[in-house]
């Protein structure tokens, strides 16, 4: 049988990693509710959050009282400084799954549910459809099919004819409109996607490489003759620009990348 102070430290244990649940609980609700900018701020610096600018959201940094929206690298430039923001969410986009499906306030929800009744896309992200697809309201034949899950993340994959996967809703775009907007919206989560898989890949290989060039400039400073010196030298010019994890991908439909060129 245990003893009564084994039985306590338990209990008290378990009160504690309670304690730490509740609070990680809050925390995570706080970083999923809008806040309205003549509120608060947000507190730290290069702070990645989400906005609500001009009636569409935006992934932004936040930096020394600026709003920067995300340009797809790490490096803060000013023209990239964005104003009009009415609201943020604390949420880190680059690591959370979290993705809000609405903007603030009773209007933009009531909005979103309504659309989700009406079978409609169910999307507030920024239009950004090619011009030469008028002003998209034209009809579809063949219908993109878009599933969305529980975080927000929009794939595609089946026809519009089969079930949803459990854990999706099943979006069926009825013209150009709809079709570009849920395309977007999947870009830009590709982008956060790839953004996380680069920076993990600089943080591995990115130290690797450092390794090698600091023993290959001791190689080359060590050198017995001339022939093994340039021979370094050759090697530390070749590799200098050898970033395999820089590299970009975009996923498209087939009609808008034949528009694009692609």
């Amino acid at each position: 049988m245990p003893s009564t102070d084994r039985i306590q430290t338990l209990q008290a244990e378990l009160a504690a990693l309670k304690r730490e649940s509740k609070e990680q609980a809050i925390a995570a609700k706080k970083e999923q509710q809008w806040v309205s900018v003549k509120k608060r701020l947000p507190e730290n610096e290069d702070q990645r959050v989400i906005v609500w600018r001009e009636d569409h959201i935006e992934l932004c940094w936040f930096s020394k009282g600026k709003w920067y929206t995300y340009n797809g690298s790490f490096f803060l430039e000013e023209k990239d400084v964005i104003d009009g923001v009415s609201h943020w969410l604390g949420t880190d986009w680059m690591h959370s799954k979290y993705s809000p499906s609405y903007g603030p306030g009773i209007k933009n929800f009531l909005r979103y549910y309504w659309h989700r009744l009406t079978d409609k896309a169910s999307d507030v992200a920024y239009d950004l459809r090619p011009k030469s697809w008028s002003k998209g309201n034209a009809q579809l034949s063949q219908k993109p099919t878009f599933y969305q899950d529980r975080y927000g993340k929009v794939v595609t994959g089946l026809p519009e004819d089969r079930p949803a996967p459990r854990g999706f809703q099943k979006i069926v775009c009825n013209n150009v409109f709809e079709a570009e907007k849920l395309s977007e919206l999947q870009r830009r989560q590709e982008r956060i996607e790839h953004g996380k898989i680069k920076e993990d890949r600089e943080q591995i290989e990115g130290a690797a490489q450092k390794a090698w060039r600091s023993n290959a400039h001791n190689l080359m400073a060590n050198a017995r003759n001339q022939v093994n010196r340039d021979f370094m030298e050759a090697a530390l010019a070749r590799n200098a620009e050898h970033r395999p994890w820089e590299y970009s991908r975009e996923s498209y439909l087939h009609s808008e990348g034949h528009e694009s060129g692609h």
